[in-house]
């Protein structure tokens, strides 16, 4: 009974989940439609002339934006400093103590004390 029970409030649940999914969907194409609908109407009051230098201009920045972006990078990744080492398992998660001689050869979650 209590199986039948989770099956249809599980049942419930993907109806609730699939009306929201389809409301956000609806509410997205309207958005999208409304968006290419002014970006037509503004791209269509070009002369012949005029949209085709707007769309040479647009492919010009972008091949320019292209060419610069591959010799050069946007953003570096910062270079590590000298002193970090890497975790690795099997290797000790800190420096042992001067009281070892040879390196931990397991992590200090695992030693039993």
């Amino acid at each position: 009974m209590k199986a039948l029970k989770e099956n249809s409030q599980s049942g419930t649940n993907s109806l609730v989940s699939d009306k929201i999914a389809a409301m956000i969907a609806g509410k997205i194409i309207g958005i999208q439609l409304q968006v290419s609908g002014s970006l037509n109407r503004w791209f269509n009051r070009f002369s012949t002339r005029g949209k085709t230098s707007l769309l040479l201009t647009i492919g010009v920045l972008s091949a320019i934006l292209l060419i610069t972006s591959a010799f050069s990078s946007l953003y570096t990744i910062p270079k590590l400093s000298q002193n970090y080492t890497s975790a690795h398992i099997g290797m000790p998660s800190e420096l042992p103590g001067p009281k070892f001689n040879k390196h931990q050869l397991t992590d200090s979650l695992t030693i039993k004390k």
